[in-house]
């Protein structure tokens, strides 16, 4: 069971941290080389800022860092031998200006999947951190743990980390965060809390244009307007962006889908 793996290497990963603490490593926040992720190219005609969130491993303590580019290589207060969390929020704030052309005026954001960091999985202390949207949704989890109270490097979580890569099959967003969380929390992680959600078939009616799910690994939906269009779509919200900045929230459930009113207007012109 995957639970007994982790809590038998509780012990491993407490000496770990503790050992590093006394080798006379610099404290915290020394810097550390972060590699910020490329959009996703379903978003790459978007104006996107990512916006960071740095969490010391010691204490939990938060960090909210100016919005930075996306791709973009920064030094972050990450110690080298500490553990922590960075969440890399992608907010779309409007169109990606075309070549020679001025950027088009801001508008509300929209917030999408994020990408994310734990170390020190991924790499030796030297090396640079890579955030990456593969693991957006254990950098989620693990944050979520610490501010609700709990230590979540008291788990193995280079175990969780592999078992959440090879359930995912090239989504992680398909599995039921919530589910996961819950397990973690009442440390009853096993196997079974690693489910994907539900798929529902259903008939999505859109305005005609293309659509790009807040799901950075979903493909883009293209509607003419009039057909409904066939989607497997996991249990739970969605959003959905057109190209020309509309959003739709979508709820699905074990009763079908209900599409909302739109959440956002057009992007200002």
């Amino acid at each position: 069971m995957l639970g007994c793996e982790m809590r038998s290497l509780q012990v491993t990963a407490v000496l770990a941290i503790a050992a590093a603490a006394l080798t006379g490593c610099t404290p915290w926040p020394e810097q550390r080389q972060v590699q910020l992720p490329q959009l996703p190219p379903a978003w790459r005609h978007f104006e996107v800022a990512l916006q960071l969130t740095v969490v010391d491993g010691r204490d939990g303590s938060e960090r909210r860092l100016p919005a930075a580019s996306p791709g973009a290589r920064l030094a972050l207060p990450v110690g080298r031998h500490r553990a922590a969390v960075i969440l890399a929020e992608p907010v779309v704030v409007g169109r990606a200006p075309a070549r020679g052309q001025a950027p088009a005026a801001r508008t509300a954001a929209r917030r999408l999947r994020p990408a994310g960091a734990v170390v020190p999985i991924g790499g030796a202390p030297a090396e640079t951190i890579e955030v990456t949207w593969e693991r957006g949704l254990l950098a989620g989890v693990v944050l979520d743990l610490w501010r609700g109270g709990a230590n979540p490097w008291l788990l193995n979580l280079e175990r969780l980390d592999h078992e959440i890569t090879a359930r995912a099959q090239g989504d992680p967003w398909w599995l039921n965060r919530a589910a996961l969380l819950a397990a973690l929390q009442a440390d009853a992680m096993s196997s079974s809390a690693l489910r994907p959600h539900a798929r529902r078939s259903i008939d999505l009616e859109l305005p005609a244009g293309r659509w790009v799910w807040w799901n950075p690994f979903a493909a883009p939906l293209v509607s003419d307007g009039r057909t409904p269009l066939p989607v497997a779509a996991p249990d739970g919200y969605h959003l959905l962006l057109h190209d020309d900045g509309r959003a739709v929230a979508l709820q699905v459930d074990g009763d079908g889908a209900v599409l909302t009113s739109p959440a956002a207007p057009p992007f200002d012109r």
